[in-house]
C-alpha cells in the first residue's frame, strides 16, 4: 500500500490536463491514509493557505484553490497542491518527497474530495504528467498529446513515440492538445481548416465538432510522423510532419477522426 499520491499513483487521476483545466486531479480513497499529500520533491514551502473553506464559485479567483501549498523547487519551478483539508507545513520550510504537506479535502470549488496538483514553470503552469513520477532533475524530456472525444472527456495523456495512441475507438475527436509541437485541424463540420494553434498555448478543435483532418509542424524540432484512426474504419497512411509535406494532413474530409498515433523518426 502506498502513501504518496503524486509520485507513485497515476491509477488515482480523475482529470487531467487541458485548456480548460491547468492541472491534474487525484481522486480520494476510503482509507484515510492513502490521502495524505506528499511534497513531490525537494524544495522549499514559498505559500500556504490554511483557512479556507468551500468557495460557491469557479470565478477563476485564487479563492477556488481553498487550502493549498505551493513548493518552490528552483529553476522556475513550482508545485501546487490545492483543495487540502488541512495544511503541515509553514512557509520557509524545507521538504523532501517524504514530507507530508497536508491531507486531501473539499476546501476551495470542488464537486468532491481530491487533489488538485499543478506545476508552475516560470509563473506559467504548464502540464504535469511528465513530472508526476521523478524528481524534476531526473525528468524525461518526454513530449505528450491528449485528445477529447465525443463522450465529452480529456483523454489520458500519451507519450510521443509511445506504442500508444490518443483516443478512443468508436468515438469522434473534437479536440487535440500537444507539448511543443504546432498543430491544426480540419472541423468536419464547418469543412474548414482552424487556425494554427501554437505549442501548450491551447487545444486546437471545436467541442462537439468532429475532426477529420490534423496537421502537424514540427518546424526545426525533432521531427514526426503521424497517422488518424477513422471511427468505423482503420488506421490511415502514416504522414510526415507539415513542413515536409505541406499540403498533407492525416484524415479524409468526411470521416471523423477517433485516434491518433505520433511518433519520432
Amino acid at each position: 500500500m502506498t502513501d504518496k499520491i503524486i509520485q507513485e499513483s497515476k491509477k488515482r487521476i480523475t482529470q487531467n490536463f487541458s485548456q480548460n483545466h491547468k492541472g491534474i486531479d487525484f481522486g480520494a480513497r476510503k482509507e484515510e491514509q492513502e490521502n495524505r499529500v506528499f511534497a513531490h520533491s525537494k524544495g522549499i514551502v514559498k505559500k500556504t493557505v490554511t483557512k479556507a473553506s468551500r468557495y460557491p464559485y469557479n470565478d477563476g479567483s485564487i479563492k477556488t484553490y481553498g487550502n493549498y501549498v505551493d513548493i518552490d523547487h528552483g529553476n522556475g519551478l513550482i508545485t501546487r497542491y490545492a483543495h487540502l483539508k488541512e495544511v503541515n507545513v509553514k512557509v520557509g520550510e524545507s521538504v523532501q518527497s517524504t514530507t507530508q504537506i497536508g491531507i486531501m479535502g473539499t476546501t476551495g470549488y470542488v464537486t468532491g474530495r481530491h487533489l488538485h496538483f499543478e506545476v508552475l514553470k516560470n509563473n506559467r503552469r504548464i502540464n504535469p504528467y511528465p513530472y508526476l513520477t521523478q524528481d524534476f532533475e531526473n525528468t524525461k524530456k518526454e513530449i505528450y498529446y491528449q485528445s477529447h472525444d465525443s463522450k465529452y472527456q480529456w483523454n489520458p495523456n500519451v507519450s510521443i513515440g509511445s506504442k500508444e495512441y490518443a483516443g478512443n475507438f468508436g468515438y469522434p475527436i473534437d479536440a487535440v492538445y500537444m507539448d511543443s509541437y504546432r498543430i491544426r485541424v480540419h472541423d468536419m463540420v464547418k469543412n474548414e481548416w482552424l487556425p494554427w494553434v501554437e505549442n501548450r498555448n491551447d487545444y486546437a478543435g471545436n467541442y462537439n465538432n468532429a475532426m477529420d483532418g490534423i496537421q502537424i509542424d514540427h518546424g526545426k524540432k525533432k521531427k514526426l510522423k503521424y497517422r488518424a484512426h477513422t471511427k468505423g474504419g482503420t488506421w490511415l497512411s502514416w504522414v510526415s510532419g507539415y513542413n515536409n509535406t505541406p499540403n498533407g494532413y492525416a484524415g479524409i474530409y468526411g470521416r471523423p477522426i477517433d485516434a491518433i498515433e505520433v511518433k519520432f523518426f
